[in-house]
């Protein structure tokens, strides 16, 4: 189990390259991967995409690639030599025809545009893609390492919330055959105290009772949500991307114990509803953080 937040980071160098890799990852309904890099190497997007996308199946992916200023062997000085001769007989044109004092010399020249220039020595791009493919693997590697680091303490949460549920389905078990009893006592005493000097009819007492335990039969409610619960346990143990399994297994969950709040009218189970939904509710803020 993975959370969709964390940061990894690499620096690979070669002879001529060094390359410094980041990653930071928040959470995001699908994978979304945004990269910085310098712009020689836009024709190795999907390359970087496709790599990531071997380690990651979502979260928002933002990944910056700095290279370091390359040394001066990397960098040539480029000498526009036909364009220097046309600057040299234009101005000495111009000086002729203006009768202009001094002479064109290499200081004059130098200040024009364009005669030199420093151009980066161009670089074999799958030499490139060799060098930065090793780093985003190993930024990919440490990323995905936090990750399934506060992936496992999310899980621990969540394990111990689904304990602490367990405990609460089993209250209310317990409790569902107390409140048939209890109703029939309390209208047992009701009828008494209305009938004192008149005969009731036993039977009658007994259907309305039997009726309430109908009307109040939670039985298939607790073992779907005990199910539900149980699989979502084991969810946890699973490798792989389960944020969406375990979304729809709370969802299941929150509907049962609905169910079972809208058919008791007992303090007690009503409490222990509540008690529930707000374990299913910090559970919920918890799993759209996990992958």
């Amino acid at each position: 189990m993975q959370s969709m937040t964390g940061y990894g980071r690499s620096e690979v160098e070669d002879e001529q390259l060094h390359f410094t890799i980041e990653m930071r990852s928040v959470n995001h309904r699908y994978l979304d991967i945004s990269l910085r890099y310098p712009r020689p190497y836009a024709p190795l997007e999907t390359r970087m995409k496709q790599l990531m996308g071997s380690y990651f199946t979502r979260g928002r992916i933002e990944v910056t690639v700095a290279q370091q200023a390359m040394s001066a062997s990397d960098r040539a000085v480029m000498l526009d030599q036909a364009l220097a001769q046309q600057y040299h007989r234009a101005l000495n044109q111009l000086q002729e025809v203006l009768r202009l004092p001094g002479t064109v010399d290499l200081n004059m020249l130098l200040t024009l545009r364009e005669i030199l220039k420093i151009e980066d020595v161009e670089t074999d791009i799958e030499d490139v893609w060799k060098l930065m493919q090793a780093g985003f693997e190993q930024a990919s590697e440490a990323l995905q390492q936090m990750r399934l680091q506060e992936g496992a303490f999310l899980a621990d949460d969540l394990r111990s919330r689904l304990q602490l549920i367990g405990r609460h389905v089993e209250t209310i078990r317990q409790r569902v055959p107390l409140v048939v009893t209890a109703y029939r006592e309390r209208l047992e005493e009701r009828i008494a105290e209305l009938f004192q000097t008149h005969d009731f009819d036993p039977d009658r007492l007994h259907q309305e009772a039997i009726l309430l335990a109908e009307r109040t039969d939670v039985a298939e409610e607790l073992t779907r949500l005990e199910a539900h619960r149980r699989a979502m346990t084991a969810l946890l143990q699973a490798e792989g991307a389960i944020g969406r399994k375990i979304e729809f297994l709370l969802q299941e969950i929150n509907r049962e114990v609905n169910t079972i709040a809208s058919k008791s009218s007992d303090a007690t189970i009503s409490q222990v509803v509540v008690e529930i939904k707000s374990e299913l509710e910090r559970m919920r803020e918890q799993i759209q953080n996990v992958e």
